[in-house]
Parts: structure tokens; C-alpha cells; sequence
């Protein structure tokens, strides 16, 4: 069979104008290798409880033990008494456990959090450990001590998204020194 046309008309351009487009935007929803997504818990009441008071940390940046401690130390919570009942601090630590840097599902990142932090520490800071101190070996210490931002705790200030456990170098914005 012999073909006189070159198959191009508006309906199949049209179509790859689409297709294109679609593939396109799909790209661009996800997150792109550089960037620090962590899974959140996706109930309320770790927002609720612990983003109350401080940003509520993604768990993937400490080992599960990290997180036992810390929900089993509430009456002294860095100065605070922040204790809960008894059903609410088995559900946000169960949470905290299931997205923790050494879950079974862990991201590489995550594993590479884990891996960093020595098998018998449970740190509570997470500005404390190596990851966070590689991370940051670029930010002068005077930022910390800008009024919108105040200490190394309050990731939200820089990480416009750090409340959805996104921590990416593109959704960064320092406050101006006041």
C-alpha cells in the first residue's frame, strides 16, 4: 500500500501537543532528585500536638529509638511538660516509629540519616546530628540568631514547607536580617 500523505494533520498534532504537555506536567510534580521530601504522619494529631508548639518535625529525621525516647520523656520535654494521654502518645509515637529514619521503607536519604547516627545514640536534637551539620555547614551562625528564625529548631522559618516534610533547596526562603 502506498501512502500519499505524511500522516501529519491538526488531530494527531493536536494529540502530541497533549501527550507532550501531560508528560511535561507530570515531570514537574515530582520532586526532583535534590530535594528533601520526608513522609509525614497523615492524621491531625501529630500536627495538632506537637506542631503546636515547634515545627513538627518530619520523623525520617531520626532513628525510631530517637523517637521512643523522646514520646517516653514527655513530662521533660527540653524544659517543658508536654506529657499526653495515654492513647494520644501510643498513636503519635506509633506514627513517629512507622516513618522514622530506619523503617523498613525508608528512602536512601532517610537510611543515610540513620546510618549517621551511632547505634547507641538517641538524639533528641536534630540540629545535632551529622546530617543536619552537613546540611547547614553553609549557613552562618549569625542567621540563627535573626529574629524571624531565633535557633537551629525552628525549621519552618526557612523551610516554607517543612510542615508537609518538604525541606528541598528550591523552597528555601531566609528571613532578612532584622
Amino acid at each position: 500500500m502506498e501512502r500519499t500523505g505524511s500522516g501529519i494533520n491538526w488531530k494527531n498534532l493536536a494529540l502530541l501537543t497533549l501527550g507532550v504537555a501531560g508528560t511535561l506536567f507530570w515531570i514537574a510534580q515530582a520532586p526532583a532528585s535534590d530535594d528533601a521530601v520526608f513522609p509525614m504522619p497523615s492524621g491531625r494529631l501529630y500536627a495538632a500536638e506537637c506542631g503546636g508548639c515547634h515545627t513538627a518535625y518530619a520523623p525520617g529525621f531520626l532513628p525510631a529509638r530517637s523517637w521512643r525516647r523522646m514520646m517516653n520523656e514527655l513530662a521533660d520535654h527540653f524544659g517543658e511538660d508536654v506529657s499526653l494521654p495515654e492513647p494520644e502518645r501510643l498513636a503519635i509515637l506509633k506514627d513517629l516509629e512507622l516513618l522514622a529514619a530506619d523503617n523498613p521503607q525508608a528512602s536512601q536519604r532517610m537510611r543515610r540519616i540513620a546510618a549517621s547516627i551511632p547505634a547507641n545514640a538517641a538524639p533528641q536534637r536534630i540540629s545535632e546530628t551529622a546530617f543536619f551539620r552537613f546540611m547547614h555547614d553553609e549557613v552562618p551562625n549569625h542567621f540563627w540568631r535573626r529574629k524571624k528564625i531565633g535557633s537551629k529548631a525552628n525549621c519552618g522559618a526557612c523551610h516554607i514547607r517543612a510542615d508537609q516534610g518538604r525541606y528541598g533547596e528550591r523552597e528555601v526562603r531566609i528571613p532578612p536580617a532584622d
